[in-house]
């Protein structure tokens, strides 16, 4: 697959947007200008983008006058329109020349305005704060171009003219579209399982990023939470920076000794400890020449981290055992779903650290801001496990299964939305659907647990629901250090929870009919069955509910006068003690309501 070919707004004055002179400009510029005519497209073998023409100016009769919300509105239309189609980038001249129309199209009464094109790029930036413009005069001084950059310009083309640059216009605006631009690349991976999916603007926002991030030599930091594809991103910095033709190395510190985590990154010389009986190369000597990629920066160790300094300063590493140092020419991307800042002010990373790989961060979103890209994940995601686990293709996802997958909230992002499909389509491999019933969200919930109790009707979820309404709006930090003073908050929480989960078990053994029981009398075992998944017998379940119910006994006992039936089940299971039942007597499992 190719490039989409992106599209990007001229806004040039009428006088200047002749046709003689778009053409022109299409011609230097390598651009199709896709309001003209079809012959420009002939003039243009390889062209780099499609044109726009906006004037920014109105014309009533024979006068023609600048209007900034003219250019403002065409920008508008241009971002918020369909992602295949959004601009990339604007090309903004600085001289507008309004005034009289002659008869022959011309200016008549010839009035030059050099600062309205100025004018409408601090428009543009106060609005659209990721929409990249690059300027274009026929002229090229350093005092226009300064000006420019300081209002938020990219860069700064010449019209026409003797080119002092080594890049030709065309060139330039290549690379800025590839480098700015929001759009669809399909050129990242050709590996099926490694690419980058998603035409979302907050993907396109970090591709971005890490194209600008790719051209530079400095140590590059990647955020963001688990699952969301931190180190898939760092593969595709690799892939389109210069050392794209050398190693790419992963280091992951999980598992590992401290001991082993120096040897792996630093390397050792023989006789450096025992065992050592030959030389070794650490990563950073391996991925030489090529780039290093080191997951979860923010779990090294101490000791570690103060030796990463200099190689991510410096690039010079020492083996273990050994004085002498050695060069190295990589590029070090790094990755963590640690909040660095709170852990270097709490002694947990060092600052000193800290400081040498956030000069270019890259943010990758969760999967819940970008919920427009599970669509194309999921199939992509659902052709590749096809093909691996040898299940029937093509397998078709039906519109419901679709909006299942997008209202889930997706805590482990991307990971959990492949183990998700993973599961459906292990589970129902000769199917050629499909269905919502397929998806199963809770991998940990074991199928017998789902079985243990047959209710007709089911349970209801509405009080589950609200225990999960009520938990979901406590804002706890993940940092558990600032945890601090939140315990009442989370036994409340939990005690909540308790009380709502026995609950709504207890409303399932409403419905049931145990040993003869007439319909309507709570059955401590089916409730407590219903909770902890096993067949028990009256005093064992008495038990249980009175060790859940006294979890928390200060929030629990609010939450219990508010509910008589748990105050009934509370009072029950205080009066019933564990004791093994007399062979031949018959138990009492019910404990009328009324």
């Amino acid at each position: 697959m190719e490039m989409t070919l992106p599209r990007i707004l001229v806004i040039d004055d009428i006088f200047g947007s002749s046709l003689m002179d778009r053409r022109n400009l299409c011609r230097n510029f390598a651009l199709i200008d896709v309001t003209g005519d079809d012959e420009n497209i002939s003039e243009i073998p390889e062209p780099v983008a499609e044109a726009l023409f906006c004037s920014g100016q109105i014309r009533h009769g024979n006068t023609v006058r600048n209007d900034i919300n003219v250019a403002i509105d065409a920008v508008r239309r241009g971002w918020d329109s369909n992602p295949e189609k959004r601009l990339a980038l604007l090309l903004l001249d600085i001289r507008f020349t309004s005034g009289k129309v002659g008869i022959n199209g011309g200016p008549e009464g010839l009035s030059r305005d050099d600062s309205f094109g100025l004018d409408i790029l601090d428009a543009i930036h106060q609005e659209f704060h990721d929409i990249p413009v690059i300027v274009v005069s026929s002229k090229e001084r350093a005092e226009i171009i300064e000006d420019c950059r300081r209002r938020g310009a990219s860069d700064f083309i010449q019209r026409h003219g003797h080119w002092t640059r080594t890049l030709s216009p065309r060139e330039i605006l290549k690379s800025k579209i590839f480098e700015h631009g929001l759009i669809k690349d399909d050129r990242i991976l050709e590996d099926e399982r490694c690419r980058i999916v998603g035409t979302s603007t907050s993907l396109l926002k970090t591709l971005r990023s890490a194209r600008r991030a790719a051209t530079g030599k400095g140590n590059i930091l990647i955020l963001g939470e688990t699952g969301t594809g931190k180190e898939l991103l760092a593969r595709y910095i690799h892939d389109i920076s210069i050392k794209a033709e050398g190693r790419y190395k992963i280091f992951h510190p999980f598992g590992t000794a401290e001991t082993l985590q120096e040897d792996e990154l630093f390397g050792h010389v023989r006789g450096a400890f025992t065992g050592a009986n030959s030389d070794r190369e650490g990563l950073f000597e391996i991925a030489n020449g090529g780039s290093l990629f080191i997951d979860e920066i923010g779990d090294i160790p101490e000791s570690i981290q103060l030796k990463l300094l200099r190689p991510l300063e410096n690039r010079i590493v020492t083996r273990q055992g050994e004085s002498d140092e050695i060069s190295i020419d990589v590029q070090v991307v790094l990755a963590t779903n640690k909040n660095l800042d709170e852990y270097s002010k709490t002694g947990r990373f060092k600052y000193d650290l800290l400081n040498r790989i956030n000069a270019y961060t890259i943010t990758i979103p969760p999967l819940s801001e970008r919920k427009e890209d599970i669509p194309l994940i999921a199939n992509r995601f659902i052709k590749f496990l096809c093909k691996e686990h040898n299940a029937r293709w093509p397998k078709n996802i039906l519109p419901e299964t679709i909006e299942l997958l997008i209202n889930n909230d997706w805590c482990d992002n991307v990971r959990g939305l492949r183990n998700v499909l993973e599961r459906a389509i292990k589970d129902n491999s000769d199917s050629e659907l499909l269905v919502p019933t397929d998806i199963r969200f809770d991998t940990y919930e074991e199928p017998s647990k789902m079985q243990t109790v047959k209710t007709t009707p089911g349970p209801s979820h509405d009080n589950i629901d609200a225990v999960i309404d009520y938990i979901s709006d406590i804002k706890f930090p993940k940092d558990y250090a600032r945890l601090k003073g939140k315990l009442p908050e989370l036994q409340e929480a939990v005690a909540k929870m308790l009380a709502n989960y026995l609950e709504s078990s207890i409303e399932v053994t409403k419905k049931m009919k145990p040993n003869g029981a007439p319909e309507g009398e709570l059955n401590l075992t089916g409730a407590a069955s219903c909770m902890m998944g096993k067949q028990l017998k009256t005093p064992k379940a008495a038990d249980i509910i009175k060790k859940l119910l006294q979890q928390d006994s200060n929030a629990l006992e609010t939450i219990i006068k508010e509910h008589p039936l748990l105050d009934t089940a509370y009072n029950e299971s205080l009066r019933l003690r564990p004791r093994k039942p007399k062979r031949n007597q018959r138990n009492t499992n019910s404990v009328s309501l009324e």
